[in-house]
């Protein structure tokens, strides 16, 4: 399947929509997972660090990763303008093989699943840095019909059913595994008329 060129996208990516949805995002994960100055965090799939920056006042350290340099160097010139120093940024692609690496409290990720093709893999990885009772916490699209995209390139599932991804979370070794409505985002779909989309967050612990 053809991919996203992200980095061509980085410097116009912080549109008014993404910053409203990565604020909601944010503030559905301080509410269920309360992260606290001891954690060390990991954001897989940070994008601009939108929801990055947004965590990082209330941790120890985040590490903000993704396989765009150009979504990093965003990322970094305003973590720079804030006055955040307990962020780094890390370029790293596991499609390529490569591996997650340090050992973590708590893996976010914000509307990065669904451009993940193998799930599994990616949540076993997850598990294999996560300090012994580590959380995830991860929002996606609940499931849709392929029109949330105007684009589809690089998009391997058209969001999650619940109870397919439970399954899913269950046997790659996670419990505790709890599912709320993070936001609801409106746009265009299919003929024009606008629809709402559903957004999750699922948490669970090793």
């Amino acid at each position: 399947m053809e991919t996203r060129n992200f980095d061509k996208e980085a410097a116009a990516w912080d549109t008014p929509m993404r910053i409203s949805l990565a604020r909601d995002i944010a503030a559905a994960v301080l509410q269920r997972v309360s992260p606290g100055p001891h954690m060390d965090v990991l954001d897989f799939g940070c994008g601009t660090g939108l929801v990055s920056l947004l965590v990082a006042p209330f941790v120890r350290t985040i590490t903000a990763l993704d396989s765009s340099e150009g979504m990093l160097a965003v990322l970094r010139e305003k973590a720079r303008l804030s006055g955040i120093g307990n962020l780094e940024a890390v370029q790293a692609d596991l499609t390529k093989g490569e591996q997650l690496e340090g050992v973590y409290d708590l893996v976010v990720s914000s509307m990065t699943l669904h451009h993940i093709q193998d799930i599994a893999r990616l949540l076993a990885q997850f598990k294999a840095v996560l300090r012994p009772g580590g959380r995830i916490a991860l929002a996606d699209l609940d499931e849709e019909d392929g029109l949330f995209h105007a684009d589809n390139t690089g998009v391997f599932h058209h969001g999650f059913k619940h109870e397919k991804l439970t399954v899913v979370l269950q046997e790659a070794g996670f419990s505790e595994i709890s599912f709320s409505s993070a936001a609801r985002v409106t746009r265009p779909a299919g003929n024009g008329a606008e629809r709402i989309f559903g957004i999750f967050l699922v948490t669970a612990k090793v």
